[in-house]
C-alpha cells in the first residue's frame, strides 16, 4: 500500500487518474486490514477449521499479489516518468523475491503468487518498449526467483521433517521418564504428580479418590528360588494382570519400586475401591503365574486401601500415608489380604 501511494505520486496518477488511483489504493489499504486482522490458527485443532483458515490466508496472498501485478502493469503503461517507472518495477522484484524466500509452504500457489506480481510487470516493459537489456535482465531474475522458491520449498520440507524428528525424541524421552522400565507401567514420578493433582481436584470439586497399595507376599523368596530374571518375569506378568483390572480412563497403575505398586482411581469411594482389591487379591490367589520363563509361581499380594477425606488429608502424602498403614496392617495380619484405612 505504501509502495503504490509513493509510485502513484511520483506519476502524478492522484491528478491523472485520480478515481482509479484511489481504488487501487483503498483496496490495498482493505487487504492490509485483512490480514493483520488474521490471529493465526484457530484454537481447536479441528483439521477442517485449520485448512479453512490457511486458504483463506492463501487467498488474500494470492489476491493481494494479483492486485500489485495489476496495478503495476498499469503504472508502467500509463506513467512517462522515469522515476515512478523505476519505483514500480523494482518493487515488483523485491514482493517476488521476499514471497520466495516466506511462503514457501505451498509450492505451487507460491509460484502462482509469484507470476501474478512479475509477469505482468514484465509484460508492461516489453510492452512500452523498454531496452531489451532490461527486458532480458528481468526474465533472468525470474528465473532465479523461481529456483529461490524451489530451494525455500526445499528447505521447508527439512525443517518441517527435523522438527517432527525432535518432537518424536522429545514425545519418547518424557514417556520414558514417566514409565518404568520393567514393567512398562508408570513409574514413581508419574504416580507422584498425578496423586497431587488428582488430591488437588478431589479438594476443590470434591470428586471421590481411591488409593490402593500392593505389596507382593514373599517375593524375595521367589527371588531366591528362581532367580532374578524369573523374578523380573513373574514382576511383568503380574504388572499386566493389574494393568487389565485396572483399565479404566480415571485409573492409573504405577510401579512405585520393587515390589510394590500403586493404583489411582478417580470417582471411586472407598467401598467401591475396596471390593475392586478384593476381587483383584483373590483372583491372583487362586490362579498361579505361568508365564515366568517357564516357571509356575505363585503369589500372593496385600493391599492397603485408603479414600481422600478432605477432613483428615491435608493433601496428597496425607492419603498416601493413610493407604500405607493400612497396606503394613494387611501385612501384620498375615497378608494375602486387604485392609482398609481406619477413617
Amino acid at each position: 500500500m505504501l509502495l503504490w501511494l509513493l509510485a502513484g505520486v511520483a506519476a502524478d496518477l492522484w491528478l491523472r487518474a485520480p478515481v482509479a488511483f484511489t481504488l487501487i489504493g483503498v483496496c490495498f489499504g482493505g487487504l492490509t486490514v485483512m490480514r493483520f486482522r488474521i490471529r493465526g490458527l484457530p484454537d481447536d485443532s479441528d483439521e477442517n477449521a485449520v485448512r479453512g483458515r490457511l486458504d483463506f490466508i492463501w487467498a488474500l496472498l494470492l489476491v493481494n499479489a494479483g492486485v500489485w501485478g495489476a496495478a503495476a502493469a498499469w503504472l508502467l503503461l500509463a506513467a512517462p516518468e522515469e522515476s515512478a517507472r523505476t519505483v514500480a518495477a523494482i518493487s515488483s522484484y523485491a514482493f517476488a523475491t521476499a514471497f520466495a524466500h516466506n511462503f514457501p509452504m505451498r509450492l505451487r500457489h507460491a509460484f502462482a503468487a509469484v507470476f501474478l506480481i512479475y509477469l505482468p510487470t514484465l509484460i508492461a516493459l516489453v510492452a512500452s518498449g523498454a531496452r531489451y537489456e532490461l527486458i532480458g535482465v528481468s526474465a533472468l531474475y525470474l528465473l532465479y526467483v523461481s529456483l529461490a522458491l524451489r530451494r525455500s520449498h526445499a528447505e521447508y520440507l527439512q525443517r518441517l521433517d527435523l522438527e517432527d524428528e525432535l518432537r518424536e525424541q522429545r514425545d519418547l524421552f518424557q514417556q520414558q521418564s514417566r514409565r518404568d522400565g520393567l514393567t512398562g507401567l508408570a513409574n514413581r514420578r508419574r504416580f507422584s504428580s498425578a496423586l497431587e493433582d488428582w488430591s488437588m481436584q478431589a479438594r476443590t470439586h470434591g470428586t471421590p479418590l481411591s488409593l490402593l497399595i500392593l505389596d507382593l507376599d514373599h517375593f524375595k523368596a521367589i527371588n531366591d528360588q528362581h532367580g532374578h530374571a524369573r523374578g523380573d518375569a513373574c514382576l511383568r506378568e503380574f504388572a499386566d494382570r493389574l494393568q487389565a483390572s485396572f483399565a479404566g480412563s480415571e485409573e492409573l497403575v504405577a510401579r512405585l519400586g520393587g515390589e510394590e505398586f500403586g493404583v489411582l482411581l478417580r470417582g471411586m469411594s472407598r467401598r467401591q475401591a475396596f471390593d475392586r482389591a478384593e476381587g483383584f487379591r483373590a483372583g491372583l490367589a487362586e490362579a498361579a503365574i505361568g508365564a515366568c520363563n517357564g516357571a509356575s509361581v505363585q503369589l500372593r499380594v496385600s493391599v492397603g486401601v485408603a479414600a481422600f477425606e478432605p477432613h483428615l488429608h491435608h493433601d496428597a502424602d496425607a492419603l498416601y500415608h493413610a493407604a500405607d498403614t493400612a497396606l503394613y496392617a494387611a501385612k501384620g495380619s498375615g497378608r494375602n489380604t486387604v485392609m482398609q484405612a481406619d477413617p
